[in-house]
């Protein structure tokens, strides 16, 4: 079987939260909503179930930030990683971080797949024994103590 690459792919997107903010919610039902509404949109764009899509404490702490009047929009950058589906705040230290160490990774595999290809490259090195001189004695008395019985 062929092994899958391990991509990937970065998006910005810029999230609706007007309808959790209807009038006659109250404060904390507004913010739960929005959470929602971000779950939802993520699961439909990426076909993903609840599980597999994990929201940042940024994004998170931003709509909770103002739970009384949320905001009509936020923007957010995805990250589909693996399997999963992985929700920063645009331009947010978290993402600047995933984002590092997803180049880390990237680097390595291909310093990897360097080393490979050079192992390649170069014929087998034929192994000589080498001896150490008192090993070296041993042999030459057994061969003579062989040739003597001969």
């Amino acid at each position: 079987m062929a092994e899958k690459e391990k991509e990937s792919k970065s998006a910005e997107y810029t999230v609706s939260l007007r309808k959790a903010s209807l009038k006659g919610r109250p404060d904390i039902q507004k913010a739960k909503n929005a959470i929602a509404i971000l779950y939802k949109f993520f699961q439909k764009k990426y076909h993903k179930p609840k599980e597999q899509v994990k929201i940042s404490n940024e994004v998170n702490e931003e709509v909770w930030k103002n739970s009384n009047n949320i905001q009509a929009r936020i923007q957010v950058q995805a990250i589909k990683k693996d399997n999963k589906v992985l929700v920063y705040l645009k331009e947010s230290k978290e993402l600047k971080k995933a984002l590092e160490k997803e180049r880390e990774g990237e680097k390595k595999t291909a310093e990897k797949k360097k080393k490979e290809e050079t192992k390649e490259e170069k014929p087998p090195a034929e192994k000589t024994e080498k001896l150490s001189e008192p090993k070296q004695e041993e042999k030459q008395e057994q061969e003579s103590k062989k040739v003597n019985k001969e």
